[in-house]
């Protein structure tokens, strides 16, 4: 009987600490996303006029490059089609930094950063996601 519950303790152990290491991992993959983003999107403000710089389009091809390591991982983690949402988000972003088109381009990334936001409010822990 003692090694039951011991066996059903370590198993509820795992699976806690293993809940706890995916949200934090999903937390701090759109946190790093939105905080890139929002840096991106003051450097541009600063430089409306010519967006299609070679620092600019090489700062979003590394962003881009970035958010491919960590979505290697993610695809275990959450839902695909969430993950082609932002890859979408990212290349649109590009195409109007390459294309100068600065009102496209600032509306891209706001809203990437807006549906980063409410994902990440999806995977916190908090009691209105578990119950």
């Amino acid at each position: 009987m003692v090694k039951k519950w011991i066996i059903m303790i370590s198993l509820s152990i795992v699976l806690v600490v293993g809940c706890i290491l995916e949200t934090t991992y999903v937390n701090s993959s759109f946190d790093w996303l939105i905080n890139s983003l929002e840096t991106i999107q003051i450097e541009l403000t600063e430089n409306k006029e010519k967006i299609d710089t070679e620092e600019f389009i090489e700062e979003i091809y590394n962003l881009h490059n970035r958010w491919h390591e960590k979505v290697n991982v993610l695809k275990c983690l959450i839902w695909h089609t969430n993950i082609k949402d932002v890859e979408i988000g990212l290349a649109r972003i590009s195409v109007y930094i390459e294309e100068n088109d600065y009102t496209e381009a600032y509306a891209e990334i706001a809203s990437l950063i807006d549906f980063s936001a409410h994902y990440l409010d999806d995977f916190r822990i908090s009691s209105d996601n578990i119950f």
